[in-house]
């Protein structure tokens, strides 16, 4: 029997760093100049939403507030 497991709904700044290919502090840095989605706060820590990376790659990447806009 095989199990095989979803991926999770929402990804962490290391996830995005493997599923973008860019280091962490580029995305950091991304983050702090509006490069990047907005992330969701729990507790103490920032995650996406794996669906809205996927469908802002799809986009171009646009920069945030293009983004936001078209959401």
């Amino acid at each position: 029997m095989t199990t095989t497991t979803a991926p999770a709904l929402l990804v962490t700044i290391r996830d995005l760093s493997a599923m973008l290919s860019r280091s962490v502090a580029s995305l950091e840095r991304d983050q702090a100049a509006g490069r990047l989605p907005t992330p969701t706060k729990l507790g103490g820590s920032k995650f996406w939403k794996r669906a809205e990376i996927l469908a802002w790659v799809d986009a171009g990447c646009p920069d945030r507030v293009i983004w936001e806009a078209r959401s």
